[in-house]
């Protein structure tokens, strides 16, 4: 089992100089779906407020950012549970 993700400002490294690519892991054992889900979240805001910082459409790139790495994280832990909470629907094989 996973026991940490990677919370990465994927959209912010579209815009932004590759060296201010930013990243945070979230431990995953012992925390439940919410509580997993609200540190994906605090994480992806933490890392992408850093990533808009001088940007010239901060609230639009904030946005993005933000919604991509919640998304990038749950695709990630592959959890139906996790995805449900996002509100987001894993991909079928």
């Amino acid at each position: 089992m996973i026991r940490t993700l990677t919370i990465a400002a994927a959209a912010a490294m579209l815009v932004a100089a590759p060296a201010s690519a930013q990243s945070m892991k979230v431990a995953v054992a012992g925390k439940t779906t919410e509580q997993l889900h609200a540190d994906i979240a605090k994480a992806a805001k933490k890392v992408c407020q850093q990533a808009v910082v001088g940007a010239s459409f901060p609230r639009e790139m904030y946005a993005s950012c933000f919604k991509h790495a919640v998304a990038d994280a749950v695709t990630r832990a592959n959890d139906p549970a996790l995805a449900a909470a996002a509100g987001l629907e894993l991909a079928s094989r």
